[in-house]
């Protein structure tokens, strides 16, 4: 994902500069166009049926979430284009709301366990979102209308949220995917105030230190569409948005799964381009969490990326995995000292 990152950024560079040149030689601008047609329209990757994923153990099972131990209240909030998102509500009398999003593929019912234990946590209402197309929130699955519209999404929540409880801190939690969003959230411009932003091994974005290389076929359990990304980048330079909703990641699971694709637009809307603005972008306080045994992320590479691009603190929870750290005690326990050395209660 690093080499694919700057693939991207030379292509954009060339276009960008030689725009002006292409365009009064229409001809060659047009071919140049079919010919990325032609790369993005290129098959879609596929999966061997000789490779499937490995069995779980008892305790990745577990961490998945589906136990459902906690009492909560269904609620759904309205978008600006008129769709709803879906949530549960883990209700308490207090003055901060925390709000909790899912990881890639996931949902808020996925996120019981992990919204109860905050609650108990943080002393604080706990809201756990679906995004658009996940869960039971309205969209279609694995895309979105436009690139970044999970952000303005979470704006949409926390503008509701805002304006129902006007004095209420507002506390931003994400598992992954979740994360990612936050970090394009935080750099948005003339959004509501957030207090603090509390991160579960949250994907920092394609040119982060933190993305593991695959090691080999044998492990995939996604693929990239290189190509149609290239291709969609420089399309997306020029302004042309109409294949933004091809699929570009993809995942090894029964086609009868909720999700198994995600959309160009889709994919871009789960990070920033640039994982050190995303950072410099947060100016409250800032805790990360992540497991030392991390299947997705490089877990030893995110202070170093964290603290020298932020004011935040991370927490590194010996032993656990990517989805285990969002129900781990020691990991409550790094969120409750957090919480009362900022005053987040």
């Amino acid at each position: 994902m690093k080499t694919l990152f700057f693939k991207i950024i030379i292509v954009a560079l060339f276009l960008s500069s030689n725009s002006v040149i292409a365009q009064n030689e229409e001809t060659q601008f047009d071919k140049t166009k079919n010919e990325i047609i032609n790369l993005i329209n290129l098959p879609n990757p596929t999966f061997s049926p000789d490779i499937v994923p490995k069995s779980m153990t008892p305790k990745e099972i577990a961490d998945l979430g589906f136990e459902q131990t906690y009492k909560n209240t269904p609620k759904k909030f309205d978008m600006r284009d008129g769709k709803k998102l879906f949530s549960y509500v883990y209700e308490n009398e207090s003055k901060v709301t925390t709000i909790l999003l899912h990881g890639i593929l996931s949902n808020s019912y996925l996120m019981n366990k992990t919204a109860g234990l905050l609650k108990e946590t943080t002393n604080s209402e706990v809201i756990a979102l679906d995004f658009r197309g996940h869960g039971q929130s309205d969209g279609k699955p694995g895309d979105v209308e436009y690139i970044n519209q999970y952000a303005d999404d979470l704006e949409d929540v926390i503008s509701t949220i805002k304006k129902e409880k006007p004095n209420q801190k507002i506390i931003l939690a994400g598992h992954s995917m979740g994360g990612g969003i936050i970090l394009r959230y935080a750099m948005k411009e003339n959004t509501p105030q957030i207090d603090g932003y509390l991160l579960f091994a949250p994907y920092l974005g394609v040119n982060s230190p933190t993305i593991k290389e695959q090691k080999s076929e044998e492990d995939t359990f996604l693929k990239l569409h290189i190509n149609r990304i290239i291709g969609l980048k420089m399309l997306n330079a020029i302004g042309d948005t109409t294949y933004n909703n091809l699929p570009v990641l993809f995942f090894n699971l029964p086609g009868e799964m909720p999700i198994t694709k995600y959309s160009f637009r889709a994919n871009e809307s789960m990070s920033p381009l640039d994982y050190k603005k995303g950072l410099n972008a947060i100016n409250k306080p800032l805790l990360v969490v992540v497991g030392s045994e991390d299947e997705a992320f490089d877990a030893t590479k995110f202070t170093s990326a964290v603290t020298n691009n932020s004011k935040g603190k991370v927490a590194i929870i010996e032993g656990e995995s990517h989805n285990g750290v969002r129900h781990n005690k020691k990991t409550m326990e790094a969120i409750s000292l957090w919480i009362k050395n900022h005053k987040l209660q």
